[in-house]
């Protein structure tokens, strides 16, 4: 029985899970037959009975109550069978509602599809319905996504019954749907968890959700948030973190959020079917195999040393940093697979996480005491994963000249909520170091990918013009932001210790192991 192996409750009259791993120990669960549980420690009581320390609801059971280990399904669909059925209208997994695909089919859909929605989700009374869709409008935003403000009627006011909405669909750009396929099943999980049971974090309340296996498309149907109303701050722009009055406050205040959220689910506070909707791992970012990289890495390098070296701080595009960069980031996707592998390997350093946790995926107000609140927003990818790739996904693109020292303020904080919260012991040097190889796992695909073919929309010329990262031409061509995440990746290899050395510890450390 490994560690982080899936394995349910087979003993009929189920397990009780104490708090050490003494049998007589103090009981703190009792986990029913069939409970899937994630293994995260061996060891055996005085007796010589073997014993399993759990990952949540944290403590242990009897080794001879869990079964055989059981994997997460990673069926998927094909991109074949994606083509032709992701414009079907087919019922949701969940519901076995039918459910419009887009704006326009919603639109056509109205209000009847909207009373049915909203009567199985159970957020109108059986003798309540929609009557109107008063409005309908895009929301013209670039994301992974197509969005919309809509507006709607009752046939009578009920409590709390809302009428301004926001409508979330997969994006129309065909290859762009398939790529964000397995994110958006976590997020239609998390809203409808959030109407089912009480999270330690806010969300916008959940109208209705559902997604479909079948054909990869979804819909969520949630309240709308007031930005710019007091007292809702205005909405941030991911990467415009100068914008924002007290960022370091704005991330304290998310990094806390993520660490309740970690810690109600290693508590078990969230329910003991947590494994069951969020399997072990899914959630973890992780990306395709890129084929022949060199060329498109090659031109983002001779992009940042090069065509617009004055956009970057002085101390990134020397060349040596950057033949540093290219070695470690072509390492690095060689070995992805053992860096995900290792960051999987201890429970200890995974929950149920929101893996895109930036500052423009949240709202924020502040109490009648005037502390920061927040809400948090765009739960696409939700799941069990690495904390370390949340906290990375969470550090994208901070100000440059206070990205490093945020990063490790955050971990910080991040282990003293955790411990507050009573979550397992965290070691931060350890976080830290997962930290740095997890950002192997999804920022370098996406600047070997996604930022190196934006070039494409930009003339040399034109970047070559631009006199610093703060030129208004810069800062309103949407290409911002993708300067500040190089900027900040590369400030990580002027670190004593960079993400290419964890990841070449962490690849020698699995051949040791494996001879």
């Amino acid at each position: 029985m490994s560690l982080g192996a899936r394995c349910p409750i087979v003993a009929n009259d189920g397990a009780v899970v104490t708090a050490h791993a003494a049998h007589d120990s103090a009981q703190l669960h009792h986990l029913p037959l069939g409970t899937m549980v994630v293994c995260a420690e061996k060891s055996k009581d005085d007796s010589g009975r073997e014993r399993v320390r759990i990952a949540s609801p944290n403590g242990w059971v009897d080794a001879e109550a869990l079964g055989a280990a059981v994997p997460f399904s990673k069926t998927a669909l094909s991109y074949d069978d994606f083509l032709e059925r992701h414009l079907y209208i087919t019922p949701g997994d969940h519901y076995g509602l039918e459910f419009p695909i887009d704006l326009a089919g919603l639109r056509k859909a109205g209000p009847a599809f909207l009373t049915a929605a909203f009567h199985v989700a159970e957020v109108l009374s059986r003798d309540n319905q929609v009557t109107a869709i008063v409005a309908l409008d895009k929301l013209d935003i670039r994301g992974a996504s197509e969005n919309g403000l809509l507006t709607v009627s009752y046939a009578r006011d009920e409590p709390g019954l809302q009428t301004e909405l926001f409508v979330k669909f997969p994006p129309s750009d065909v290859h762009h749907k398939y790529g964000l396929l397995r994110l958006s099943n976590g997020e239609i999980e998390l809203g409808r968890l959030s109407r089912e049971r009480q999270l330690p974090v806010t969300v916008t309340r959940y109208y209705f959700g559902d997604y479909s296996s079948y054909t990869g498309n979804y819909i969520l149907i949630t309240e709308r948030v007031p930005f710019g109303i007091d007292p809702v701050e205005p909405a941030y722009r991911k990467g415009y973190d100068h914008e924002v009055p007290s960022v370091e406050e704005h991330y304290e205040v998310l990094t806390r959020n993520l660490a309740r959220l970690v810690a109600a689910h290693k508590r078990g506070g969230l329910g003991y079917d947590i494994e069951a909707i969020f399997p072990f791992g899914k959630a973890a970012p992780d990306f395709q195999r890129i084929e022949n990289p060199e060329p498109r890495l090659d031109r983002l390098i001779d992009f940042i040393g090069r065509v617009a070296p004055q956009i970057f701080s002085p101390a990134v595009t020397k060349p040596e940093l950057l033949k540093k960069w290219r070695e470690d980031v072509l390492f690095g996707l060689e070995h992805k697979d053992k860096l995900l592998a290792y960051m999987l390997s201890n429970p200890d350093y995974t929950g149920l996480c929101h893996i895109n946790l930036n500052i423009d995926n949240a709202w924020f107000w502040r109490d009648e005491n005037g502390l920061l609140q927040a809400g948090i927003l765009d739960w696409g990818g939700a799941g069990q994963a690495s904390i370390a790739q949340a906290l990375s996904g969470m550090l994208m693109m901070p100000e440059p000249d206070k990205h490093l020292g945020l990063v490790k303020r955050v971990i910080e904080i991040f282990i003293e909520e955790c411990a507050a919260q009573g979550c397992p012991p965290i070691d931060k040097e350890e976080l830290y170091f997962q930290y740095k190889a997890s950002i192997f796992s999804t920022a370098i695909f996406m600047f070997v990918t996604i930022l190196s073919d934006a070039l494409d929309y930009f003339p040399e010329e034109y970047l070559a013009s631009l006199e610093c990262r703060t030129d208004p031409r810069l800062l309103e061509s949407g290409f911002y932001s993708a300067v500040i995440w190089i900027e900040n990746m590369l400030q990580e290899w002027l670190e004593e210790v960079t993400p290419g050395d964890v990841c070449r510890q962490i690849v020698a450390r699995t051949r040791c192991s494996s001879s």
